[in-house]
């Protein structure tokens, strides 16, 4: 079983390139339909992801403390998890080729408002986004101005260079007018804190994903997470605190977790904390900042588990 996320063979590239030549000559409910023989495939030969998703719903089988898929039915409840998985890179090829509509999107009634209004008022913001869900359909509809504000959303997302490199070759090759730019994870120093707050600044939006340690250093911040003690990566929430810029949980889950017509539910929820602070006090607000946002992905993990896309062991 891979310990960690970027131990995990994630080159989707190929299958991207040939899910959009098929959205390119059918209808994209026919791409919709091979999604479930290919999860099938993979959930047969891919032990190790079978495994992972075993170990993950047993979790949530315990946190809910209810009948959610008891152990004799959970070959089947992972063959719905990786099922899931196969429908989610299918979304994504969707919202980046334009075949997708933010009218499938519904706001919930929470601190979406909030973000909405930063955005329009020319203020930047930080959205902190996971593996449950779809976050990449998400950015593939606002990069295209398909985010319900006034005002385009710029978005720079931070990522892992080897891992996103060609994703976003890609992206740019399916449809060059998306404005989505990367910044490496690799190596973040103060040039590259500078050009975000620049970023930030110009009413940008800065994307990076909370639930993934980084593969370059050991520093984490430990928290409960369904149930177990799970590993989380402290240089993202201290990019928080030296950002200091509203910042926002956004999470965009599939109103049922196997639909031809999709619909989405998005949640947003706004970090309570700011950084105008002392540096002793700020240590502490980033670790608190790092339990609101696992808090929060445990709620809605609960919510929707074969929405949760980590195929790796979580905990480590």
């Amino acid at each position: 079983m891979a310990e960690n996320w970027y131990e995990v063979k994630q080159n989707h590239n190929l299958g991207y390139k040939m899910m959009f030549f098929i959205l390119k000559t059918f209808p994209a409910v026919f791409m919709r339909l091979l999604a479930f023989p290919v999860g099938f495939f993979y959930w047969a030969f891919g032990k190790k992801a079978r495994l992972v998703s075993k170990d993950y719903l047993l979790k949530i089988q315990v946190s809910l403390l209810s009948d959610f898929d008891k152990s004799k039915k959970l070959p089947l409840s992972t063959l719905k998890h990786i099922s899931s998985f196969a429908l989610n890179l299918v979304e994504n090829v969707q919202s980046w080729a334009g075949k997708f509509s933010f009218s499938d999107v519904s706001w919930q009634n929470d601190d979406v408002f909030d973000l909405v209004k930063n955005i329009n008022s020319g203020k930047g913001s930080v959205i902190l986004i996971s593996h449950l869900g779809n976050a990449q359909m998400m950015k593939g509809l606002a990069s295209m101005g398909e985010s319900g504000t006034e005002k385009k959303m710029s978005i720079t997302t931070i990522s892992d260079a080897k891992i996103s490199q060609g994703l976003t070759a890609l992206l740019n090759e399916i449809n060059p007018a998306s404005s989505m730019n990367i910044v490496s994870s690799d190596n973040i120093g103060p040039e590259t804190i500078i050009l975000l707050q620049e970023r930030l600044e110009k009413g940008e939006v800065i994307v990076i994903a909370g639930d993934r340690i980084s593969a370059h250093t050991d520093r984490n911040i430990e928290i409960e997470f369904l149930g177990e003690r799970a590993r989380f990566p402290y240089g993202v929430f201290l990019l928080v605190a030296l950002l200091n810029a509203p910042t926002y949980f956004v999470t965009g889950l599939r109103e049922k977790d196997f639909s031809l017509h999709p619909k989405y539910d998005m949640f947003v929820k706004k970090n309570p904390l700011d950084f105008d602070c002392g540096r002793s006090e700020r240590e502490e607000r980033i670790k608190e900042t790092a339990r609101n946002y696992a808090k929060n992905l445990e709620s809605l993990s609960k919510m929707h588990p074969y929405q949760w896309y980590n195929f790796f062991d979580f905990w480590g």
